[in-house]
């Protein structure tokens, strides 16, 4: 450790120090060469350098002898060299600052630390993303700083003719303003004038970006935000600041920092699931079955002992009389008498221990154990400061009782179960050492060897006692586990987080040591100035407390805000990330982690008892159950399958009917309601505490019934007035009435003076308030007419929700009865009107879900809370032991006794205009204190929310003995307490707290899909699938448009747009205050620039897409809006600039006071009109108040920032899936903006009375005296801004503000001991429950971003929509299918093909998809997206496919119940729709490029082209290629689409009868008839290009084809059967030109399945026979049934092998004849070629 001290405190021990470093650096650097020479330096695989660790060895080695290299030459030179800046005039600080890299080297070394290093590491690209999020957020925010309050911090209160700044006690000092909204001076005898520096000594300011930045950050970071809100409102006023400032913080700190935590967790998750998760949870559960094996043995040991003793007693083991007659007679009786006696104690003994042993386990032991456990915990409790001697007599006495109590329980124990399994227990071994420990203690204490004061922290330890409750509840003993279970990875965690304090804590010592002196005398309790004390500042910065006033420190101790000081703010802000958001973070990952093994333990447990009581209740069961039952119950099964199958589709359509009208089904999105859905019963919602989209919750009010009984015993069930009751009120527009009443006495609660009671808008409001009240009770009256009161079921008070309404009711009519403010009573009652809004929630049924949720929420933490708060109880225990009565000081810090702390002392300010004054002395004792039990938990509490706690520590440091005053830095060593306390509680417990919401929140919402085949992912891509529509894409027709349209879509255009608003950015961040006149201009003019560039952008995208085009896209809007204002911004800043360069010449003559020199200066928009007679002042104001006018328009400039954020394709996922949680949260926000209102308007009633002074916490800027400040106060406590110290300044005793109606002597009343629950009810409820419900939506939507990008999720899918939309501009939903293949291989995977996939692959993918097609060869756009997230995520591919298709049906009709059949029938078609399909073309087109490719290879193979005889052979190898490459994608394709032969067969009858497969156009998009061409000219084709570009309009264009393009004409003679044949051949696959050759004329098109071979009945042919059995040879039976589809296969392979059918046929026969007489093998085993 080296200890920095200025330059001539060079002493010996400075000296051993370097010379120890020597010692160190020659042992590094032995070591570094040794493994050097052993490894290799580089150049080899495992050489030296290769390991990144090794890397940064050698950097500090190498670094170090640098150091001393330099050293050596300064010293032969003879240069004189400093004492703290080796290295001569060379400054060698940044180089030796690299030793303290050292410790980093232990990584190495643990191995579980690098699970947790890599880990991090892992999530450095997502975190890279959030990252670039952030700082384009910050650089908006900057700017929009810059633009808004640049030059506005630098006016401040001065006593006049001097430079003393004005404050009064306790005041930081704070920017005014001379006329306007601002604060103004009140202080006598000052002036607000320019030349203040600005707010920490001109650090925290808005002048140019930089500084921007840095005040943006530590807004972001929630530290300090609130005094620069203030600061800004006391320079500009309070009217519109708070936006800036709470937009920041809600987006900044809640959201986009939260999704930090969401990465982490989730990246930590996957690599402990990858390093050790299953071994660790496996040993878990092992270790858990061991125990529980063990515990079995012993008990059946223990068992085995009680029979023994049992035998015993019934005399089965007789005492054997024995010995020679021989030996003396005496003699054995004496010997035998010995054994008798010895057997008897052993008897008595193993009587004793089984007594004991049942003793010990009865329930009625661990009741007495606990009783005495809770008595100890009572005595500990009641120890306080001041306590009287009798009580500490007491307190003695129970605690050497409780001790031998314990210490008997132990006995007791140990003798019942015997030491090996006594101790075998976990609780056991703990409770042996607490006693042990408490025994040494009472020894020690009776000998006098230490004070009784040392030791007793030791007995808090028995409190620990209380954690054996665990013992009998499963979930709490659970978790207790798992957290023990935690403790490795919360070890190594611990240690790097140890290394990483360590690392800054030596490097602030290089930078800042012995800095941290000012000349202000304060001391700076956060320095570098040791060793200790660094790690401690350190720490205090990781956890975020205050660490900017450290910063500002730093700052200054580097020559203040200039160039060189501050640089040193980046240390502070790497330190912050890496500590706060990474460190902690990790934190909060383990917790989460560990506590979702926590649950599944519980979840083994619970199934493991559940399936001990199955088999108890089967085994009683089967022997009763008759064979009677068993029919019945397999009858009852078979019900139930049949119910589960048998799920109705629509009528199908017929297929002449389809193709009769192809025009009018244009539209392929059926709309969402459908007949037969109002018959459906309304989901139920499940009570979890997951906040659905609103659109989920559909929600229909149900007519709850009247009850039978009678109401008030005089209205009976048929009642006329009572019928008309139940009208009334279940009447929608009633409640509608009623809702709209709750919100308007809601606002007149808000709208109270809490001030003046009395005042002219309090007693308008009393009216409004008898209105609302008589309102609300004749509601009430109306209900408990039709539902009667509460004595039947069903009536008006059995209901809790209605209850609360009551009350409210109740308290309302209450507090209008007593008119009279004074009494507290009234108070209360007034106060209670506030829960009026609550009554909403009984109205709205989705906010009505969420709280129920929320109840969900809070049941299951209880097991968390009990466990933090024994732990906090334990510490506030040790605290008061500690720190008890020492917390008191005098406010002369020289007097050290309360004796000694009276009269009057003299105090020095510095910078004040009075330096010394006399002021009274006062013992105090701290805010915070330790001085009984729940003094202590307070404190503690807040200290767990990391508020405060440094203030706290360093008074628990200074503390000396009871009674006596503080002495610097006492004991350091105390500090110890509250790290571990903080680590123990604030990182680990609070950050479990956390883990639980998130983990309850996310089990809740999976809970209602518990049973769902389908996983989160799977759920959420399908109903992107299923809700999707196609955007529509405008193309003009217009040749001209056309050209500026292609312009403006071109990634070109984008990119020149991206340049410009980067430029933008960067001339916007130019601007500085007070900058000169030609920096103002070149401004002006860049920005009139950027302004006509962005106009012409507009003009021309307004040309390519016309008005409805344009504005029909949200981004178009945002520019045009931007655009708009930019142009007014610039009008306005030319006329001021024009006003400003010639002011009248009234004012150019008398320009000689201060203020019209500064309206002469200022100009501006003020002089349009003439100047002469304008009040100086009136000038001033205006320019201060920031003229709207001007800046609001400059705001467009920043705007223009926004659009880069469409731009990248990282951060455009960050805010889908922001969108995402944005709609997730309404309800949630509802909830949270009810909790503020509720608590806004209480704040109002009960601290609103409070003085507003400056220099306390409730000030001008921070108070309760109207609705908006209170909610801005509430805002702040959320953020944990201080929020202690706000709790303080509230508590009772404050100063009455003047105008409220306080009697004589009552000026001190204002304030309540409310306070304290008021502030930390509000604060768990809002930091750790609805926060956590944003980190909990957050989480569960940004889940994506840790996992594997090669997973498809919803995210991706937009991709499709876009892409989809170039080929569909119309937005029709269908397209070509042929232009499916290109649409898909221009989307990356996971979703699409990528450019790079092979063309067979994209078939086979298509192959699987298997979408229906539509009668003109298009298919639909659900279809497709759906196919492809089917076929991605794998969602019932598996098994039969008929099967498949209706059991996915049936989950979509059961999770989304609003699906119409229609739509469902278009992405799975239903059972016996024997559709044409993607699938099966794209087989058939397969088989045909396997024979291609076999016949090439022949061709390459022989030379030439193969004799006709070979052809048998060269079918068997075609098929058995496709065989082994295609089959199960084939199989697929086809199984759940086919018919038996003879419907096949019929359908083939009918089909030629009716004509029903000539069609207008073909089905493949093919519109011309290929016949009307000349033999051997390739079709006219359009080859789709990267964007579908402007074509003709003509007949031809249809017929576009893609890379997989084909056209199947077969021709077909009715008359005679016969075929003539027509050979399709590909040429270049590339173009995708077709070849077709015909002999015939008087042929028509034909389709797909129709062929000629498989159109007439008659025997099988020789060829088919053969097809068929290779396809059955293959496992594609099912094809080799499909009579159609050998028809065409052979035909395809005829065209393929270039052979007539009629020659294949003979083949055919000669191959089946020549193996029916011996000479062939079968085709079933083929031989192979060549």
């Amino acid at each position: 450790m080296k200890k920095p001290c200025l330059k001539h405190f060079m002493t010996a021990a400075l000296c051993l120090q370097e010379s120890l470093e020597y010692i160190f650096l020659i042992i590094f650097t032995l070591e570094c060469f040794l493994k050097i020479v052993a490894y290799g330096l580089l150049f080899h695989a495992d050489a030296y350098l290769r390991n990144c660790w090794n890397i940064l060895d050698f950097v500090i080695v190498t670094m170090g002898l640098f150091t001393i290299v330099v050293d050596f030459i300064n010293n032969i030179s003879g240069v004189e060299a400093p004492v703290e800046q080796k290295g001569g005039g060379f400054d060698m600080k940044a180089l030796r600052a690299f030793r303290v890299l050292r410790p980093l080297r232990l990584v190495s070394g643990v191995p579980s630390l690098q699970v947790v290093m890599s880990s991090i590491l892992k999530s450095m690209l997502p975190l890279f993303h959030i990252s670039l999020l952030v700082f384009f957020m910050v650089t908006i925010y900057a700017i929009i700083g810059l633009e808004l309050f640049k030059c506005k911090m630098h006016k401040s209160c001065y006593y006049t003719g001097t430079e003393i700044i004005a404050t009064v006690e306790n005041e930081k000092a704070s920017p005014c303003a001379e006329a306007g909204n601002g604060r103004r001076c009140t202080v006598n005898g000052t002036m607000c004038r320019p030349g203040w520096p600005g707010p920490n000594n001109g650090i925290t300011h808005f002048d140019n970006l930089g500084f921007s930045m840095l005040t943006v950050y530590q807004c972001i970071t929630t530290q300090g935000w609130t005094d620069v809100l203030y600061w800004v409102n006391d320079a500009v006023g309070m009217e519109w600041p708070w936006l800036y400032f709470v937009t920041l913080i809600l987006l900044g700190s809640f959201f986009i920092l939260n999704m930090v935590l969401g990465v982490l967790c989730g990246e930590f998750t996957k690599e402990r699931e990858k390093s050790s998760r299953s071994g660790e949870y496996q040993k878990l559960r092992e270790r858990q079955q061991l125990d529980e094996d063990l515990k079995g043995y012993m008990e059946w040991i223990a068992q085995a002992e009680v029979m023994d003793n049992d035998q015993d007693r019934q005399g089965l083991l007789p005492l054997q009389e024995g010995g020679s007659d021989t030996e003396s007679l005496y003699e054995l009786e004496g010997l035998n008498r010995l054994m008798y006696y010895v057997r008897h104690a052993r008897r008595w003994n193993r009587f004793f221990r089984r007594k004991c042993r049942v003793w010990v386990k009865s329930k009625l032991f661990y009741w007495l154990v606990f009783l005495l456990v809770f008595f100890n915990t009572l005595v500990i409790a009641t120890e306080h400061h001041m306590q009287s001697q009798s009580l500490t007599e007491f307190q003695e006495s129970a605690n050497k009782a409780l001790l031998s109590l314990f210490a008997v329980e132990m006995v007791l124990k140990m003798y019942a179960l015997g030491l090996p399994s006594y101790f075998m227990s976990l609780f056991n071994r703990f409770d042996c050492f607490v006693v042990s420990v408490g025994i040494l203690e009472l020894i020690l204490v009776h000998m006098g060897v230490m004070s009784a004061m040392g030791i007793s922290v030791m007995r808090c330890i028995r409190l620990l006692r209380l954690i054996k409750v665990t013992k009998y509840w499963t979930s709490l003993s659970n978790l207790v586990a798992s957290l023990l279970n935690s403790v490795r990875s919360i070890a190594s965690l611990l240690l790097l987080l140890f290394l990483f304090i360590v690392i800054f804590a030596l490097l602030g010592m290089q930078v800042f040591g012995g800095k941290f002196n000012f000349t202000d005398q304060k001391v700076r309790r956060s320095n570098f100035d040791n060793f200790p004390q660094a790690l401690i500042t350190v720490f205090q910065i990781l956890t975020g407390e205050d660490w900017n006033s450290v910063m500002y420190d730093g700052i200054m101790a580097h020559g203040g805000p200039a160039m060189p000081g501050i640089l040193v703010s980046i240390y502070f802000i790497i330190l912050f990330i890496c500590g706060n958001y990474i460190l902690l973070n990790v934190f909060l990952a383990i917790a989460v982690d560990n506590l979702a093994e926590a649950e599944s333990l519980t979840s083994a447990q619970k199934e493991k008892a559940e399936e001990k009581k199955r088999k108890k209740l089967l085994r009683a069961n089967l022997s009763d159950r008759g064979d009677e039952d068993k029919s019945t119950l397999a009858k009852k099964l078979a019900e139930q399958r049949a119910k589960t199958e048998g799920i109705p589709t629509t009528a199908k359509l017929k297929v002449d009917e389809f193709e009769s009208n192809v025009n009018e089904i244009k539209d392929p999105f059926p709309p969402a309601d459908f007949p037969g859905d109002d018959e459906e019963e309304e989901p139920e919602i499940p009570t979890s505490p997951r906040p659905r989209p609103m659109a989920d919750l559909q929600l229909k009010e149900t007519v709850v019934p009247m009850p039978e009984a009678s109401s008030f015993f005089i209205f009976g069930p048929q009642n006329k007035f009572r019928k008309l009751c139940h009208r009334i009120i279940n009447a929608t527009t009633f409640t509608n009435i009623i809702l709209l009443f709750i919100l308007l006495s809601s606002i007149s609660l808000a709208a109270e003076d809490p001030i003046d009671p009395m005042s002219f808008r309090n007693q308008v409001l009393a009216y409004a308030d008898i209105v609302f009240t008589s309102v609300f009770t004749a509601e009430i009256v109306l209900k408990m007419t039709t539902y009667g009161a509460f004595l039947h079921k069903g009536s008006f008070c059995r209901n809790s929700f209605n209850i609360l309404d009551l009350i409210v009711v109740g308290v309302s009519l209450l507090s209008m009865g007593m008119e009279s403010s004074a009494i507290s009573v009234v108070k209360i009652l007034r106060v209670l009107r506030v829960l009026r809004p609550l009554r909403a929630i009984n109205r709205a049924k989705g906010l009505k879900h969420v709280v129920q949720c929320v109840f969900v929420a809070i049941k299951t933490i209880g097991n968390i809370v009990l466990v933090t708060m024994l732990l906090d109880f334990m510490f506030a225990c040790i605290g008061v032991q500690l720190f008890k009565g020492k917390f008191y000081r005098c406010t002369d810090p020289l007097k050290m006794t309360e004796e000694e702390c009276r009269g009057t002392y003299i105090h020095y300010q510095e910078k004040a205009l009075h330096e010394m004054e006399m002021r009274q002395r006062q013992w105090i004792n701290s805010d915070f204190n330790f001085d009984n039990i729940l003094n202590g938990m307070l404190a503690l509490f807040t200290v767990s929310t990391f508020e405060g706690w440094p203030k706290l520590l360093y008074t628990a440091i200074d503390s000396n003995m009871e009674n006596r005053g503080p002495v610097y830095n006492n004991r350091t060593e105390i500090s110890i307490f509250f790290i571990v306390y903080l680590i123990l509680i604030a990182f680990f417990m609070m950050n479990i707290f956390v883990g639980f919401v998130i983990v309850t929140f996310q089990e809740q919402g999976e809970q209602e899909y518990k049973n769902c085949e389908l996983d989160k992912n799977q759920r959420q891509c399908v109903q992107y699938a299923l809700k999707a529509r196609p955007l529509r894409c405008y193309i003009p027709k217009n040749p001209y448009q056309y050209k500026v349209w292609y312009i403006v879509t071109s990634c070109y255009f984008e990119y020149l747009m991206f340049l410009l608003i980067m430029l933008n950015t960067m001339c916007l961040g130019m601007q500085h205050c007070n900058q000169s006149e030609h920096i103002t201009h070149l401004s002006d003019m860049l920005n009139v620039i950027f302004t006509v560039l962005f106009t012409v952008e507009m003009i021309l995208k307004l040309g390519a897409f016309k008005a409805k085009g344009y504005f029909g896209d949200p981004w178009n809007v945002f520019d045009f809006v931007i655009v708009v204002g930019s142009i007014v911004d610039v009008i306005l800043s030319e006329i001021d600039r024009r006003s400003r360069q010639t002011p009248p010449p009234a004012l150019l003559f008398n320009s000689s006071t201060p203020e019209t020199a500064a309206l002469a200066a200022q100009g501006g928009l003020y002089c349009l009109t003439g100047c002469a007679d304008v009040n100086p002042m009136q000038t001033i104001a205006d320019s201060e108040n920031m003229s709207v006018s001007i800046t609001l328009f400059r705001l467009f400039r920043v705007m223009r920032l926004v659009k880069l954020l469409n731009r990248f394709e990282g951060i455009r996922n960050l805010l889908w899936t922001f969108i995402k949680s944005f709609q997730a949260l309404p309800y949630v926000a509802l909830l949270i903006v009810m909790l503020f209102f509720i608590y806004a308007v209480i704040g109002m009633q009960v601290f609103g009375k409070i003085a507003l002074i400056d220099g306390t916490v409730i000030n001008r800027n921070n108070n309760f005296q109207t609705f908006p400040q209170a909610v801005l106060v509430l805002f702040r406590c959320a953020t944990g801004e201080g929020w202690q110290e706000v709790m303080l300044g509230c508590l009772y005793g404050q100063r009455c503000d003047p105008k409220s109606d306080y009697l004589p002597g009552e000026e001190y009343t204002c304030g309540a001991g409310f306070a304290v629950i008021y502030f930390m009810s509000f604060y768990m409820l809002c930091a750790f429950l609805i926060i956590n419900l944003f980190v909990a939506v957050i989480m569960d939507n940004f889940d994506y971003l840790t996992h594997d990008w090669s997973i498809l999720g919803p995210h991706h899918l937009d991709e499709f929509k876009k892409i989809w939309a170039e080929y569909d501009p119309e937005a029709t939903g269908r397209i070509k299918h042929l232009d499916v293949v290109t649409l898909l291989r221009r989307i990356q995977p996971p979703l699409g093909f990528g450019k790079f996939c092979p063309h067979r692959v994209a078939c086979k993918r298509l192959i699987s998809m298997n979408m229906p097609l539509n009668s003109d060869g298009t298919v639909t756009f659900n279809a497709t997206l759906f196919a492809l997230v089917r076929t991605a995520l794998r969602i019932k591919t598996e098994g039969n496919f008929q099967q498949a298709n209706e059991e996915l049906r049936a989950i979509i009709k059961k999770i989304w119940k609003r699906t119409s059949m229609k739509l469902l029938d278009q992405v799975i078609p239903p059972i016996g729709d024997d559709e044409v399909t993607v699938g099966k073309f794209y087989a058939t087109f397969l088989i045909q490029e396997h024979f291609r490719k076999f016949m090439k290879r022949q061709e390459e193979y022989y030379g030439y082209r193969p004799a006709k005889n070979k052809t048998t052979n060269e079918i068997q190898a075609g098929l058995r290629s496709i065989e082994d490459e295609a089959a199960p994608e084939l199989q697929r394709a086809i199984s759940g689409d086919l018919l038996n032969e003879e419907e096949m067969d019929r359908a083939m009858d009918e089909a030629a009868e009716d004509a029903i497969y000539r069609r207008a156009g073909g089905l493949f998009g093919n519109h011309v008839d290929p016949f009307s061409l000349q033999r051997g000219t390739p079709l006219p084709t359009q080859v789709t290009s990267q964007r579908p570009l402007h074509v003709a309009d003509s007949r031809t264009e249809e017929a576009e084809a893609s890379p997989s393009y084909l056209s199947y004409a077969n021709n077909y003679n009715t008359n005679n059967n016969t075929s003539d044949s027509l050979t399709c051949r590909f040429l270049d696959e590339g173009v995708g030109s077709v070849q077709c050759s015909s002999a015939a004329s008087s042929t028509s098109e034909l389709h797909f399945p129709a062929c000629s071979s498989g159109a007439v009945q008659g025997p099988v042919s020789a060829a088919d026979l053969l097809i068929q059995e290779v396809l059955q040879a293959g496992g594609v039976a099912l094809l080799a049934v499909d009579r159609s589809f050998v028809g065409v296969t052979k035909a395809e392979m005829a065209a393929a092998l270039h052979l007539s059918l009629d020659q294949l046929e003979r083949r055919a026969a000669a191959l089946l004849n020549a193996r029916a007489r011996g000479g062939a093998k079968s085709p079933a085993t083929p031989t192979k070629l060549g």
